[in-house]
């Protein structure tokens, strides 16, 4: 399959200090198949992507990833740790409006046993700087959970602007909850060097 031209002006692999994100593969398959098994992922994917199909199978996930590059409308990429060379979650810029220059959302998931070690915010900001300076979009929303603090720090922390919210959106164990929402432009972007999670870029 041909891939647009637009999309692969983000060099891949992009590098940031701890890890790497890159185009998934078949060798992500098991460490993904064992994150989705933990129940921590499961409660933090409540309003995720991915189908229970995908989660049973994620070589399926793999196959659509690679498709929907291919034509251009999403940049959903495995984080890989630079020290364990593993998969250890996932980040994309998911729905690229290349006529207004917008992405329609930023997602992000980490395997619990990597929580609370500033990877997300790490791999999100490298992400939402490809999307600015190399894709050319002016804006980036995402949306969080109500619920799901860690989400939500991330957001803030990159300079994120919350917007409003989506009422009732999502039903998480029987309660329906509402879905946060944000919007970033170029120039909100915290300078990476004002991060607590900035060690220094790669050379």
């Amino acid at each position: 399959m041909p891939i647009d031209p637009r999309i692969r002006r983000v060099q891949l692999p992009i590098e940031t200090p701890r890890t790497l994100l890159r185009l998934p593969n078949r060798g992500d398959v098991a460490d993904l198949r064992r994150s989705f098994r933990d129940p921590r992922t499961a409660s933090a994917l409540g309003a995720s992507l991915h189908s229970t199909q995908e989660r049973r199978d994620p070589s399926r996930m793999v196959r659509r990833t690679l498709q929907e590059y291919a034509r251009g409308e999403h940049l959903s990429l495995s984080v890989i740790g630079r020290e364990s060379g593993r998969c250890i979650g996932r980040a994309g810029l998911r729905g690229l409006d290349w006529k207004w220059k917008k992405v329609e959302s930023l997602s992000y998931w980490m395997d619990p046993r990597y929580w609370d070690q500033g990877l997300t915010t790490e791999a999100s900001w490298f992400l939402c700087r490809e999307a600015f300076q190399r894709l050319g979009m002016r804006r980036i929303s995402s949306s969080a959970l109500e619920g799901n603090a860690a989400s939500l720090a991330v957001l803030r922390k990159l300079g994120f602007v919350q917007e409003g919210r989506e009422r009732q959106a999502v039903v998480v164990k029987g309660r329906a909850m509402d879905m946060v929402l944000f919007g970033l432009f170029r120039k909100e972007l915290v300078p990476w060097k004002s991060l607590a999670c900035a060690p220094a870029p790669p050379s």
